[in-house]
């Protein structure tokens, strides 16, 4: 009788340690899986379509209608509704690129090299 009550004691501290693990790994789990959760719903910036004028090097968003333009003056990448006077756009070619916000221009060193080939094809296609 002695040694079935010592074995159903410690046949119950097996279990409730086994079970102290499984509520453990579950939370565990939870908790990993409610982080992650968090992480993907961090918000996203859109995906915003352009066209981009390689001959002109200028940037025009058709949802706002805005353009983006390198301005030599100040230096720096400017958005306007209207281009300056001083500013030509050559409609011819056009590519559509997509970025994830507003700030195109950040990638231009990229589309200058990546259009810049095509631009050249064109021509040559014309003569």
């Amino acid at each position: 009788m002695l040694f079935e009550c010592k074995y159903r004691v410690l046949h119950f501290k097996i279990k409730t340690s086994f079970m102290k693990r499984i509520i453990l790994a579950l939370a565990l789990l939870f908790a990993l899986g409610s982080s992650t959760r968090v992480f993907a719903q961090a918000p996203q910036e859109t995906r915003v379509r352009f066209y981009y004028y390689p001959s002109s090097n200028i940037y025009y968003n058709p949802t706002n209608t805005e353009y983006w333009y390198y301005d030599d003056v100040s230096a720096t990448w400017t958005q306007v509704k209207e281009l300056p006077s001083t500013v030509v756009v050559t409609k011819s070619p056009r590519y559509t690129v997509y970025y994830n916000g507003e700030d195109v221009w950040k990638d231009n060193a990229t589309h200058m090299k990546k259009y810049k080939g095509k631009k050249d094809e064109t021509k040559a296609k014309k003569n």
